[in-house]
């Protein structure tokens, strides 16, 4: 599932406890996205380890991913105020649940 690379040497702690892993390198332009441990999943009491799937397609958001009992969650990460969030998309939402 993981599709950039993720160095610990360039790592960035957020106040919910999601710590996020970025490239690095001077053509990062994930920023610390390809990876991010506990990271809170918006509307559960869950934190999972997701990775980036593709590039920003917008300002605000960066196609996520992540596995929940083993199934795949689609998504994208964006911010709240605590910081980093990953938000299913509606059709994941009953994997969730189960």
């Amino acid at each position: 599932m993981q599709k950039f690379y993720a160095s610990k040497a360039h790592t960035f702690a957020h106040a919910n406890g999601a710590i996020g892993y970025g490239s690095g390198g001077p053509f990062d332009c994930l920023g610390p996205y390809a990876k991010v441990t506990a990271c809170p999943i918006e509307g559960t009491p869950h934190k999972r380890t997701a990775y980036a799937t593709g590039y920003a397609d917008t300002y605000f958001s960066i196609p996520a991913a992540t596995r929940y009992k083993g199934r795949y969650i689609g998504g994208y990460f964006t911010h709240r105020e605590n910081g980093v969030v990953f938000v299913p998309f509606d059709r994941f939402l009953d994997r969730l649940n189960a």
